[in-house]
């Protein structure tokens, strides 16, 4: 017993017929397969490591020192390969050494440049602002907050 053919099993070319056949040195406005190529794989999307660090204002010089040791650990990771495998991006906002700045940048971070992980700047008056947001979206935030006094 033969099996009816359904339409959506047929391919492209045998539900075409050409009112003319195309001779050679003659344009076919047949539509043709895609051309292949050696396939190769697609790049690994980045890790993308969202924060805010104080580039100007009351803390630039240690929002400096900081942005320079980043720069260079980043640059090591992605010689070596990336981190797990996938290269490593900064997107970085400057807070100005303004904590009333700090949490609108992190909603931005996580927001609009979604942002794999954030990490805090540099000191705890831009660390604590963010705090509320962090637990509200319930990311993991590395932070270094900065004491000061004996303990």
């Amino acid at each position: 017993m033969r099996r009816p053919c359904r339409a959506s099993s047929r391919s492209w070319r045998s539900t075409a017929v050409p009112a003319v056949w195309p001779t050679p040195g003659r344009r076919s406005s047949w539509p043709r397969p895609p051309k292949t190529g050696p396939d190769i794989a697609a790049a690994p999307a980045p890790i993308r490591i969202g924060y805010c660090l104080s580039s100007t204002g009351s803390l630039a010089d240690n929002g400096r020192s900081a942005r320079l040791a980043h720069e260079i650990w980043r640059q090591d990771v992605n010689g070596r390969g990336g981190l797990l495998g996938r290269p490593v991006e900064f997107v970085r906002y400057d807070d100005e050494g303004n904590a009333d700045n700090v949490s609108r940048i992190y909603e931005r971070l996580i927001d609009e440049h979604e942002v794999d992980l954030v990490i805090g700047g540099y000191g705890t008056n831009t660390l604590l602002p963010a705090m509320p947001l962090i637990v509200e979206r319930e990311r993991f935030f590395i932070a270094i907050p900065l004491c000061v006094g004996a303990v």
